[in-house]
């Protein structure tokens, strides 16, 4: 019986031995790991940056896209230019993109209103 009691205890402290040392890595590992991110994030400032003017010229490019194709389908529609039902389709995606997508409420949008939702096609 005294046997089996020193093993209960030598397992005991064996479990508590190691306990101890994943408590304190955990500790020592935090300040590394912040610093680690932080050294990450100084690095990849550049590339963000850069990410960041790309996204921009893109968002910009969508935004005169969706401007450009919407105008010409309007002044088309305007002029009596017949469209079929996929082009009238393609252009309502457009026309959603670029209200619900883009948040843009121009003078398209108005043009919009008035040749599309006005019966005029």
């Amino acid at each position: 019986m005294e046997y089996i009691s020193v093993i209960v205890i030598s397992i005991a402290t064996f479990l508590n031995a190691l306990i101890a040392i994943a408590s304190f890595i955990s500790k020592v590992k935090k300040p590394v790991d912040n610093a680690v991110d932080k050294k990450f994030a100084e690095a990849l400032k550049p590339i963000n940056n850069k990410l960041n003017v790309i996204d921009k010229r893109i968002d910009k490019l969508d935004k005169n896209q969706c401007k450009n194709y919407l105008t010409e389908f309007l002044e088309d529609i305007r002029n009596g230019i017949p469209k079929s039902d996929i082009q009238i389709q393609r252009a309502t995606e457009v026309y959603d993109h670029y209200i619900n997508d883009l948040h843009l409420n121009t003078y398209i949008h108005d043009s919009w209103e008035k040749l599309m939702k006005g019966g005029n096609k």
